[in-house]
């Protein structure tokens, strides 16, 4: 036993020795509702005053829908579930006329208007969409699969351009969902925030490197609900607001919708962070080289002439207390 655990550990050391990112306290300005309280998959500002939201179809008997917010009080100018009918919708993006919508296990995506008329279906080169994000000024989209894997996409076909594993503090981490491009974070540049799947962190990702560069954390944003752990009303949903350089977050069926503001954390906040960060990076680490995979999604392998695939094995999904009502990514 003595040497299998010697063993377990060494498969969870750093790939290399990487700087810790910076930590932030976030705190909240406001607090909106957030009407309905959906199943929210993504998050992004349309302009100074409205919001877009894309909601999945959880739980049983509701539909996917993309709506347009108000950014002054939470209210819903428009809806619509045109282009989603049977499918699960996942993150959002703007394109340069429009959005564009990822679902999960189809291998589309939906091409929205600014109207939120339906434009096209396209196909999605990631078989399981989670996150999306586009870089207008590079002119390409970041996307996950609730791997420890970003994928670049061109703009307009969508192809394949990049795919490199996430990393913080030396270690691999999987499971980023709702993605957030800034286009330069507290004059560090360009940064991609992620909600990371079943926590209350919010990563910042160095879009060169894919390293982990920023961090903080939702805890006590809301109510917290223990089945969390399971993919249930966790945090996801981010917009930045670039005028107030402040960020609206809020999760899944949450009551409320957050502007937060961030600043450095203090010693204390910002060693607990990363001392809760490093543990869980270490721990997805262990079950990334052991194949122990029972909570986190299967390593996907690029097919050369088409998709990227995600091979699934039952003993491999994320298990809820009840397997008939496992809310998607």
């Amino acid at each position: 036993m003595k040497q299998l655990f010697i063993f377990a550990l060494g498969l969870a050391s750093p790939l290399h020795v990487a700087a810790d990112p910076a930590s932030y306290d976030a705190q909240i300005i406001r607090s909106l509702p957030h009407e309905g309280a959906p199943f929210t998959q993504g998050l992004e500002l349309v302009d100074h005053s409205r919001l877009i939201e894309t909601s999945g179809a959880y739980p049983e008997g509701t539909e996917s829908f993309i709506r347009m917010i108000d950014l002054k009080d939470g209210s819903v100018l428009q809806t619509t579930k045109s282009g989603l009918a049977g499918r699960f919708a996942e993150d959002v993006a703007p394109t340069a006329t429009g959005w564009l919508v990822a679902t999960y296990h189809d291998g589309k995506a939906v091409r929205f208007n600014a109207d939120l008329s339906v434009e096209s279906e396209v196909d999605y080169p990631i078989e399981e969409g989670w996150g999306l994000c586009r870089d207008s000024q590079e002119d390409r989209y970041f996307a996950t699969n609730g791997t420890e894997f970003l994928m670049e996409l061109d703009s307009e076909t969508l192809a394949l351009k990049r795919v490199a594993p996430v990393t913080c503090m030396g270690y691999k981490v999987p499971g980023l969902n709702e993605l957030e491009f800034v286009a330069d974070f507290n004059g560090k540049g360009p940064t991609v925030f992620g909600n990371l799947y079943k926590t209350r962190f919010v990563l910042g990702i160095d879009p060169s490197t894919f390293e982990c560069t920023s961090v903080f954390d939702l805890e006590g944003f809301g109510e917290q609900d223990p089945q969390e752990e399971y993919g249930f009303h966790v945090a996801n949903g981010i917009a930045y607001l670039p005028g107030s350089k402040t960020f609206l977050v809020t999760g899944k069926n949450w009551q409320n919708m957050f502007e937060i503001s961030l600043e450095a954390a203090g010693n204390t906040h910002r060693e607990k962070l990363r001392k809760k960060l490093r543990h869980f990076a270490s721990q997805t680490a262990s079950f990334l080289a052991t194949g122990m995979r029972s909570q986190i999604p299967a390593l996907p392998s690029t097919d050369v002439r088409g998709k990227l695939r995600v091979t699934r094995r039952e003993p491999e999904r994320a298990i809820a207390p009840d397997e008939s009502h496992s809310p998607e990514a």
